[in-house]
Parts: C-alpha cells; structure tokens; sequence
C-alpha cells in the first residue's frame, strides 16, 4: 500500500492547503469533508503562513539582488583592489629592507611571508581594509614612513564608500534572517493542520477502498508514495 507523506518544503505546504481548501469550497459533497472550525482554522493558518512565507522569499531576494547589484560590486571591486595594491606595496617596501618584516603584524598578516588574506568575500574585504588602516595608524605614529600609491587615505576611501553598501546589506540580511525565523517557528504549526486535514479527508472517504480512496483523496492534495516494487494501477 502507498504511504502518505506531509510536505518538506514550503511551496508544497502551501499547496497542499489550497488544493483542498479550494477543492472543499467548491465540493458539492452533501456532509462537509471537513469541519467548520478545522475549515476555519486551515484557512486563517493558510493566510498567515503564506504571507510569512511571502515575506520570507521577498527579504531573500531583495539581500541577493542588492549584493549582486552593479554599485555594490563595483564598490566592493574598488575597496578589493587597493587595499590589495596597498598591501603589495607594502611587502615590496619589506622586501627592499625600508620596512621591518615584523611590522607586517600591524596588518594582521603573516610575519615571515606577508602573504595577502583571502580577499573572496565581502567581510573579508571589509576586514582586511580595517586591519590596514589600523595597522598603518599603528606603524606610522611610532615613527615609520607612510605607504603610498596609494595611501591609506586613498584605501579609507574605497573602504567608506563600500561600508556604506555592506552596512545596508547587513541590514537586508537582518531582515531575511528574522523573517526566515518566523517562517521556520510557524512549520510545526502548519504541518499540524495539514496533518488534521489529511486524516479528516482520509476518514470521510473511509467507505472507498484502494485505488478508488487514494485517487479520490489525491484530488484533496493529498501525497501518496508508492515503495520501490509497489504496484501503481
């Protein structure tokens, strides 16, 4: 016998709902397949978890939107590319014995090879240009000479301009988060009403037998499986 399975996915959830409130709504069955209050409480459950689940998808799209944005990867490109250069600059100045190799500490970057930080990601470019210009404060109020071209000035600048952006991309992804929380306390909820709206179609249909009650209560939305080997007709 095929074995009924609730929806693991948000989208089917909603489904699920819909199709047998619809399909209840328009019935013309003479005894309600569900109750008034279990009709009640799928329909006000149904609106409430669709508007979160909305909610939920609109702050996912909008954070992915604004972070592929061409403003914010040219923002971030920019701050990328001279806090990079003014690292560089930097070894080389090591390298050619005018810098100590033991000031490379200031910057957060490996003493002995000054190798470059991953720089793949947005909060890794926000971090290594902070340890930069932290760092370059430090070494040079204890006397050492400047970088430049370019100067730190000119990376605190790039670096501003893309904090900007990612300050308002944390927010955007504060959002989503908080959303995706409301919408994740809300599942056991919603799997609990579908779970008394499939058991309360499956027993109104308790007369049909076999295929006859399965193709009746799929027509409800309800999922069946079959195991592997089963017979489907």
């Amino acid at each position: 016998m095929p074995y009924r399975r609730l929806p693991n996915t948000d989208k089917a959830r909603i489904r699920s709902l819909e199709t047998a409130i619809a399909k209840i709504k328009y019935s013309d069955y003479y005894a309600p397949v569900l109750s008034p209050e279990l009709m009640s409480k799928a329909e006000k459950k149904l609106q409430q978890f669709r508007e979160a689940s909305d909610r939920y998808v609109k702050s996912l799209e909008d954070q992915v939107n604004y972070s592929k944005s061409d403003d914010y990867q040219f923002r971030l490109k920019n701050a990328r590319m001279y806090v990079s250069h003014f690292l560089t600059v930097f070894n080389l100045c090591v390298k050619r014995g005018e810098i100590k190799a033991a000031d490379r500490a200031f910057y957060s970057i490996p003493v002995e090879s000054g190798e470059l930080p991953d720089l793949s990601s947005d909060i890794s470019v926000i971090r290594c240009c902070e340890n930069a210009i932290s760092g370059e404060k430090t070494r040079t109020s204890k006397g050492g000479i400047p970088i430049y071209n370019p100067t730190i000035a000119k990376v605190a600048v790039h670096f501003d301009l893309f904090r900007e952006l990612y300050d308002r991309q944390c927010s955007l992804r504060q959002m989503t988060e908080e959303s995706l929380v409301v919408v994740s306390l809300m599942r056991p909820q919603i799997d609990d009403v579908i779970l008394d709206v499939w058991n309360s179609i499956e027993n109104y249909f308790s007369d049909l037998e076999g295929e006859k009650k399965i193709s009746k209560c799929r027509e409800y939305g309800l999922i069946y499986y079959y195991r592997k080997g089963e017979q489907t007709d």
